[in-house]
Formats: C-alpha cells, sequence, structure tokens
C-alpha cells in the first residue's frame, strides 16, 4: 500500500513547521511595525505586504492595544481581516536569538540591540580585525560577552593573499 503526499511523514513534519507568512513578505523593507512578546519582552518584527490605509492602521493599533502578544502566535485570531495583511513569523519562540531582519530595516524605531538578548545598553564595540574579516557583525552586550557569548557575523570578506607579480614583457 502506497503512502500519499499528505499523509507522508516528511511532508506533515514540513507543514508543521512551516511559517504562516507568504515568503515573499520576509525582506527588510516589508517590516511594518515591531511587537514585544508579553512574556521574554523580545521584539519581533511585524510584515505586511503592503502600506496599510488609514482604517487599517487604525484597526491594526486597535488590536494591539485588545490582545496580547506571545512568541509563536499570530497577531490577530482566525476571524480578524487584517490576519492577511500583517504577519509575524511563528516559528519564532521566546528562546529564538533575535531576527536578523530586525538588523536590515530601515523603520523608525529599530535601534541597536544584542544579537542575545536584545540589551539596548551596553554594547560592545567590535574590534578592528573583527570589521576588517565580516561584511555584517551584529550587536553583542557586556553580560552576553562576560557569558562567553561571541560576536554573531556574516559575511566574511574574502581577501587575496596571493600578490601578483607583474609579468616581464
Amino acid at each position: 500500500m502506497e503512502t500519499t503526499e499528505e499523509f507522508r511523514l516528511t511532508y506533515m513534519q514540513l507543514q508543521i513547521n512551516a511559517e504562516l507568512i507568504p515568503k515573499s513578505i520576509l525582506v527588510g523593507g516589508k517590516i511594518h511595525d515591531y511587537i514585544s512578546c508579553e512574556y521574554c519582552q523580545k521584539r519581533h518584527c511585524v510584515y505586511s505586504n503592503k502600506v496599510l490605509n488609514d482604517e487599517e492602521e487604525y484597526n491594526y493599533q486597535q488590536a494591539l492595544e485588545s490582545y496580547s502578544y506571545s512568541c509563536g502566535v499570530p497577531i490577530f485570531p482566525d476571524d480578524h481581516y487584517l490576519k492577511e495583511t500583517v504577519f509575524i513569523r511563528i516559528q519564532i519562540n521566546c528562546d529564538s536569538l533575535i531576527e536578523i531582519l530586525y538588523y536590515s530595516s530601515r523603520k523608525s524605531g529599530n535601534y541597536p540591540i544584542c544579537y542575545y538578548c536584545e540589551e539596548k545598553e551596553d554594547l560592545i564595540t567590535p574590534s578592528q580585525s573583527l570589521k576588517e574579516r565580516f561584511k555584517q557583525i551584529y550587536p553583542l552586550c557586556e553580560v552576553c560577552y562576560e557569558n562567553k557569548k561571541d560576536f554573531h557575523t556574516k559575511g566574511e570578506i574574502k581577501t587575496s593573499k596571493h600578490v601578483s607579480k607583474k609579468r616581464k614583457i
């Protein structure tokens, strides 16, 4: 007896782990706002594929005041009309690191926070050698550094160690 795709274990696992947010929205330019979890207080990105009109923005703000947000759940209940317009990543939980897209956002209200704990004070300045080795260095606070955390980096800068010699003609 053959199992259909919808009952394959790998397919079912993919469905469980799937984000409810369209992948095309997961870019820094689609960040509409930030929201904090009521339990861990971590800041998360709120995405929208379009600019909300005045009525939608008002209803969005009303919803934020009416509902409490916690990691791993959608912002709105299933019957709220904005649930198809405004999204949050539900695969993020209280133990997750800060979303990488947070750091690429130019949205007002965005400020440097520690990659591990979201501390905004006592951030360490990365060394010059680290700046020369990586394109992106995410903020690190003193407490995380003392707890043996390292700067999270991305995009190693490739340098040529071979010096080309001019050919004599």
